[in-house]
């Protein structure tokens, strides 16, 4: 009946590759702490990644609670929100929620066929629910693809070849100085990334133990700098203050929606007093403000702030440079896209190379012997 088909879509939800190619998808779980003495629950997750799995419609947002599918737009929405700028423009997440959860805690009498649910306590589930997204968008040592693989081509490997330690010795610049939520998501196990190369001046390559990425170093920097700004949207004095000519009232309203404190200084002349910190560093500061202008919420103002302020393509960068900016791109909550959607990296695994250059002949028959 319908109910075993459900109930035997969730019981694979442990297993990212019974749903997709183990490339495009992303699974986690977590055990928050129980709300009663006794009553334990567990939250799993899959969903697409953002740099290659979305949809044009929010219709695989999915819900499951003890292995049954249900609707819940409550938890739909915060799924939508926590993977918020993180798939390209008008397209949406792919992701497959699974709550085991004590009974009690439901209320199904707010639907005639008991098909919608209703959480008691739901702003805890909602909070518990965007940590388990985050920790599944990040990038660790135990979500790398084909891993496994790897170590599998590594046995077949006919000639001993031998393997030096993998030490990163770094001479870095120091990064600013960390908020709470940073060193929280520091204290999961990261990706070791060491900056090799610059490629035309637009791309880090970056190895780690597993293999090879070639990142996008204006987009990297971008994601770097918009989660800055999310968590702390600072408006610093400007010395002297910014002259802006013919804004239309509907400008200087939106300046003034994002905190900006704008004046009349002469005939349609405006004096712009303050701007995002990481604006006044820039000589197109006024350029950046017209932008802001133009309209938008806040959130869309610190993309374009982002997008202004991060390091350009085609911008040369000393080793060093290259290996602060991955440090802290690694540390980012969402690292696989910009905040526009589009992908940040390029994934070359060892694993693929050694299927390429074919490591896994017996050398003796590759010589016709």
């Amino acid at each position: 009946g319908v109910g075993s088909r459900e109930e035997e879509k969730t019981e694979k939800w442990g297993n990212s590759s019974s749903l997709v190619n183990g490339e495009q998808v992303e699974s986690n779980a977590i055990s928050p702490q129980p709300l009663a003495s006794g009553l334990l629950s567990k939250i799993q997750v899959v969903l697409g990644l953002p740099d290659r799995c979305h949809r044009q419609r929010p219709d695989w947002v999915k819900v499951a609670t003890n292995r049954r599918m249900v609707r819940s737009p409550e938890l739909e929405q915060t799924i939508l929100s926590a993977m918020a700028r993180t798939c390209p423009r008008d397209r949406y997440p792919i992701c497959f929620l699974h709550l085991q959860i004590c009974p009690s805690l439901i209320d199904w009498n707010r639907h005639p066929a008991k098909a919608e649910m209703y959480l008691h306590s739901l702003s805890y589930w909602q909070e518990q629910v965007s940590c388990v997204i985050e920790q599944a968008l990040r990038i660790s040592p135990t979500n790398l693809p084909e891993a496994t693989y790897s170590q599998r081509v590594e046995k077949l490997l006919k000639v001993s070849e031998e393997k030096g330690a993998y030490n990163v010795s770094r001479s870095v610049q120091s990064a600013p100085e960390e908020d709470k939520n940073t060193q929280k998501f520091r204290q999961i196990g990261l990706i070791e990334l060491r900056a090799i190369a610059q490629v035309h001046n637009m791309y880090i390559l970056a190895e780690h133990p597993t293999g090879m990425w070639l990142v996008e170093q204006h987009i990297a920097h971008e994601r770097v700098l918009y989660e800055q700004l999310c968590d702390r949207w600072q408006l610093v004095s400007l010395e002297p203050p910014v002259i802006l000519n013919h804004l239309t009232p509907a400008q200087v309203e939106q300046l003034q929606r994002l905190g900006l404190d704008v004046e009349p200084f002469g005939e349609q002349l405006w004096a712009v007093r303050n701007a995002p910190e990481l604006l006044t560093k820039r000589d197109d500061c006024a350029d950046a403000l017209l932008e802001l202008s133009l309209g938008g919420d806040l959130q869309t103002a610190q993309v374009a702030t982002a997008c202004r302020s991060a390091i350009r393509n085609g911008t040369p960068l000393s080793l060093p440079d290259m290996q602060t900016l991955l440090d802290q791109w690694k540390s980012t909550r969402n690292p696989r896209t910009c905040p526009h959607g589009r992908p940040i990296y390029l994934s070359l695994e060892e694993s693929a190379l050694a299927r390429f250059f074919r490591r896994h002949w017996v050398i003796g028959k590759s010589h016709g012997i």
